[in-house]
């Protein structure tokens, strides 16, 4: 939230170099009253698109949410999974230098989970963005990312290679140290 410039650091301060897309609540910003197609122009506006970039990447971004047929109805007739679909198929089609991923990214069902899935991989195989993902799911984290930041209590942990800052953290669960629940 703080790189996303949501929230302000209490202390300290975050130097952002290149436009961020995040990725933190994809739904976020979406007005229930708004068609589809018109949630994907304004939440495509507010996350720095331009107008002829969201035109130039609409049938991606729609064929993506897989949402095709319902374009002409109200967001307040969406079932949430629908909206938290078309919110992030507009955030991961933003030209980003630094795409910041929570656990909301892996939204719907099965099916769309893996095509999300298989997009942030395929981004971090092409090298475009940076790829700062938050998550409670080791595995997730794993798969996805080279370098982990263990945060306990606000401070620092670990910082490293993925496998051996989780590797630190599950021993650190099973000697005690930390509380099951906590997770990096």
């Amino acid at each position: 939230r703080i790189i996303s410039g949501v929230t302000v650091p209490s202390s300290g301060t975050v130097i952002i170099q290149g436009r961020v897309a995040p990725l933190l609540e994809p739904f976020l910003g979406m007005q229930p009253e708004l068609t589809g197609l018109e949630n994907i122009y304004l939440n495509g506006l507010t996350l720095g698109m331009r107008r002829g970039e969201i035109q130039h990447k609409f049938d991606t971004i729609v064929d993506f949410a897989g949402i095709k047929d319902f374009l002409g109805m109200q967001l307040k007739h969406y079932s949430l999974g629908m909206i938290m679909r078309l919110g992030f198929s507009v955030a991961i089609h933003v030209d980003a230098d630094i795409i910041l991923v929570d656990e909301a990214w892996s939204v719907g069902d099965a099916e769309f989970q893996a095509k999300s899935f298989e997009r942030l991989q395929s981004m971090r195989r092409r090298e475009e963005p940076t790829l700062i993902m938050v998550s409670h799911e080791l595995e997730i984290i794993r798969q996805q990312t080279e370098e982990t930041l263990w945060l306990h209590q606000g401070k620092v942990a670990s910082l490293g290679p993925t496998g051996q800052v989780i590797d630190a953290y599950l021993e650190a669960v099973r000697s005690g140290r930390i509380p099951t629940g906590d997770s990096p």
